[in-house]
């Protein structure tokens, strides 16, 4: 065969398997094998483009087997592909277990090898093996445990009790993220970034627990509250607060439940279901509720008791800047520097913030969620916050975020509209809660302020809502009857 065909067939061949590379990248699946088949395509095209060297007959006739078989080798890899590797990606059965390409692979390599050998040197290197009692003896104690971890190393991919990226807990305090599967041993990630290598025949000898499985893990954990907080007061406080973090699923849903009367407290019970697994994600999400809890607590007036009998009731220890929350004259500033509350003089604001609740929430909590009722407003004087929209596909979005000065919720005080967006928060933050009880106070003694809210109300609305004038001046008057009904219905009843 002239040269030039040799390396013309051998680039045709290396394009066409580019080519079948490329199309199943765009198309994710499987790829084929590239390496092999590139260095034999290459070694023939070599061996046959060169005169043989001047070698005895006997390495001449090796020198050809080689170059026979290392072609046999990547036809054959390709072949596997082609069967079963390619038809799992197209999902016409199941991907089958990498341990079982490898171990397909090397028997029909290793059958390949013993009939092209026996065909061109008529040597029968499986009778040589197998007449030798004590070659056979040493060969087959030296393989004992590696083809028992080599069978169970099969066993757990054919099952697939557990693949890899799932949380296992292996007896005997072995546990953790699972990265790789091999013919021998089982890798785990453990939640320290250590690498623990477990046998397969260990994992199949002994009972093992796959958190993941089912594509979420849960955690349970408890808490002791006191005696004087109302169990049916605690277990909506803390449903709450488990519901609202965002890493919590609501399938399957949380559950808060009364675990104990013990000395000092009744032991409440939290489990919770998160996507990410690992003892680290659940380590962090029992941090974030925790410290959720205490701020929920602080704002019911509770604490969490010492686990000690006390002969004396005792003072709780708040931080300086929770216990001693601003100066309620910093406050009227900060509210009358608000539109809505700018026609309000100095005596109005200060009954309005006397009225009012100051709230201290953790990182991360809800302080209002899109879709809920509310009759209160809030003045946001410390920290930042989140306002977050569901769109249409299901999934939020991050719509602004709000800095000490800026007021939010003054549609459903005003309005009794629900919740037009979820706020969350994203350090601790002190709030100024008004709620419409106050409001409706201060406008029930002064009748005349209604109108003039209304309009403030009004034109915020509009500004949001990019309203024309005649659409201001119709929605004003819807506004002012609106307004009437929520504040002056008792007076005028």
């Amino acid at each position: 065969m002239h040269v030039v065909e040799i390396w013309i067939e051998a680039f045709a061949a290396i394009t066409a398997l580019l080519l079948i590379r490329r199309i199943a990248l765009g198309r994710h699946l499987p790829l084929p094998p590239l390496r092999l088949p590139l260095v034999a395509l290459l070694t023939w095209a070599v061996m046959q483009s060169l005169p043989l060297p001047p070698l005895a007959a006997s390495y001449r006739l090796w020198y050809s087997i080689s170059d026979d078989l290392l072609l046999t080798y990547a036809a054959i890899r390709l072949l596997i592909w082609a069967l079963l590797e390619l038809p799992g990606g197209l999902r016409w059965w199941s991907q089958p277990p990498a341990l079982l390409i490898q171990l397909l692979t090397l028997g029909s390599w290793s059958l390949a090898t013993v009939m092209m050998v026996r065909q061109s040197t008529h040597f029968d290197l499986v009778g040589l093996v197998t007449t030798s009692a004590v070659l056979t003896a040493v060969i087959g104690l030296a393989a004992q445990e590696p083809l028992k971890d080599l069978f169970s190393g099969l066993e757990l991919q054919l099952d697939d009790d557990f693949v890899i990226g799932d949380w296992l807990e292996v007896p005997g305090g072995l546990r953790g993220l699972v990265t790789s599967i091999t013919w021998r041993d089982t890798t785990l990630r453990t939640m320290d970034g250590y690498l623990l290598v477990v046998p397969n025949s260990k994992i199949t000898a002994e009972i093992h627990t796959n958190r993941s499985r089912y594509g979420f893990s849960g955690d349970r954990f408890t808490i002791g509250l006191d005696y004087d907080f109302p169990p049916a007061r605690a277990l909506a406080l803390l449903d709450q607060v488990v519901r609202q973090h965002p890493k919590v699923l609501a399938d399957p849903p949380p559950r808060v439940r009364i675990k104990a009367f013990d000395e000092s407290a009744i032991t409440y019970e939290l489990q919770a279901w998160q996507r990410e697994p690992g003892d680290q994600a659940m380590v962090d999400l029992r941090s974030d509720l925790l410290e959720q809890i205490w701020y929920a607590l602080k704002r019911e007036g509770q604490t969490i008791p010492y686990p000690v009998r006390e002969l004396a009731r005792r003072r709780s220890a708040v931080p300086a800047d929770l216990a001693q929350p601003p100066d309620p004259e910093a406050c009227c500033h900060a509210l009358a520097g608000h539109g809505v509350f700018a026609e309000l003089d100095d005596a109005q604001i200060q009954q309005l913030v006397a009225g009012s609740q100051l709230l201290a929430y953790g990182p991360g909590e809800a302080v209002v969620v899109e879709g809920s009722e509310g009759e209160s407003l809030y003045h946001l004087l410390r920290g930042r916050v989140e306002v977050i929209k569901q769109v249409a596909d299901g999934r939020t979005i991050s719509v602004r975020e709000l800095q000490p000065g800026d007021v939010f919720g003054e549609m459903t005080l005003f309005l009794d509209a629900p919740r037009s967006a979820t706020v969350r928060t994203l350090q601790e933050c002190l709030l100024l809660r008004v709620g419409r009880p106050i409001v409706r106070e201060l406008l029930q003694a002064n009748p005349a302020l209604l109108e003039r809210l209304a309009g403030l109300v009004g034109a915020r609305q509009a500004e949001l809502e990019s309203l024309g004038k005649e659409q201001i001046e119709a929605q004003s008057n819807v506004l002012i009857e609106t307004m009437k009904t929520l504040f002056l219905a008792v007076r005028g009843g």
